[in-house]
């Protein structure tokens, strides 16, 4: 980019790294609504699946302006060719309005992440419309979903009546009996752990009917079985609160054993969500306090952990793993 004062201001690191990820993701989620497109019925999911493949598409048109005048070159993604014309539905419409209310929620956490990184006014610029897009979607996401019942709200629970400040720790753990009550904000790392968990589960369980790869058909069945632990120990708690959880998904998803996508957009995907999931669980400790609930939530960062460098690994054995910008091998370099 050339400033008005004839400067040539290059992309930093950060503005690299986040452009790259966000065209990789861009292109992934279109060839998803593309798939979501040739089979879906109501109308009103329709309408709303068509407008994030339109905010897909912009963004990705954007961003290969970018590159070019950057002489960036356009990372490789994921094209029409991983999208199987004509494949049978996977999951239902209702599970469509679900995957777009929690992608925009993760994206929308992202692209904060992208904004606050990145120094070029115009890099900038493109982050902050990117938020507006997404969180307009996000809105209507789940505007729709509470219109058609399909959303079982965080519970609600008594307004304080003063302000105070904790005087004895054990708000923090209790050696014997029973622990103090769930803070709003632990109820809150419940309430998107388990959203996050039944979409990844949903996805997963999907996909491991329809690979054919035997070690990626095994990936997915693990993950999908990980998924259901967290699922578990998270409903758990707020049962031992009288609390209820939100609802499962698997119903949404079909019978059908012909892959929509393919099985690198697959494994890929999986990928991402594991990404997700582990954003999620440190956004929720950082507004944990029992420290049983932070020893169940640390324990499952380690699982998703392993399972995502696993999931790298894999990639990485099919040749399907994109390498983003690396810095400069300064000892490669002198030699």
């Amino acid at each position: 980019m050339t400033t008005s004062d004839g400067r040539n201001i290059t992309l930093t690191a950060t503005e690299q790294g986040e452009l790259w990820r966000n065209y990789i993701g861009e292109t992934l989620t279109n060839c998803v609504y593309t798939h979501y497109l040739e089979n879906v019925e109501d109308q009103r999911i329709k309408e709303l699946v068509e407008k994030a493949q339109t905010i897909a598409e912009k963004h990705i048109s954007k961003l290969k302006k970018i590159f070019s005048q950057e002489q960036f070159p356009t990372p490789i993604g994921f094209t029409e060719n991983d999208v199987t014309k004509g494949a049978p539905r996977l999951f239902s419409d209702k599970f469509y309005l679900f995957y777009l209310k929690e992608l925009s929620r993760i994206n929308l956490i992202l692209l904060a992440n992208a904004l606050t990184v990145s120094f070029r006014e115009d890099i900038r610029k493109y982050f902050d419309e990117c938020i507006d897009d997404i969180s307009e979607l996000y809105q209507d996401a789940v505007n729709a979903m509470l219109a058609k019942g399909l959303i079982i709200r965080a519970p609600f629970i008594p307004i304080p009546k003063t302000s105070e400040y904790v005087e004895n720790k054990d708000f923090l753990h209790k050696a014997v009996g029973k622990q103090r009550p769930m803070a709003s904000t632990e109820i809150t790392a419940m309430y998107v752990g388990l959203d996050s968990n039944q979409l990844g589960k949903s996805i997963m369980m999907g996909f491991s009917q329809v690979v054919t790869s035997k070690d990626i058909k095994q990936y997915m069945i693990r993950g999908r079985d990980i998924s259901q632990k967290n699922i578990t120990i998270l409903q758990d708690l707020l049962t031992k609160d009288n609390l209820p959880s939100p609802q499962l998904w698997d119903p949404e998803v079909l019978e059908s054993r012909e892959a929509p996508f393919s099985e690198k957009l697959m494994l890929f995907h999986v990928s991402l969500a594991n990404g997700g999931s582990l954003i999620n669980y440190g956004l929720s400790l950082a507004g944990t306090y029992r420290y049983d609930i932070s020893s169940d939530i640390a324990r499952l960062v380690a699982e998703v952990g392993k399972f995502s460098d696993d999931g790298a690994k894999l990639l990485i054995k099919k040749g399907w793993f994109e390498q983003p910008p690396l810095a400069a091998d300064r000892d490669e370099l002198v030699k």
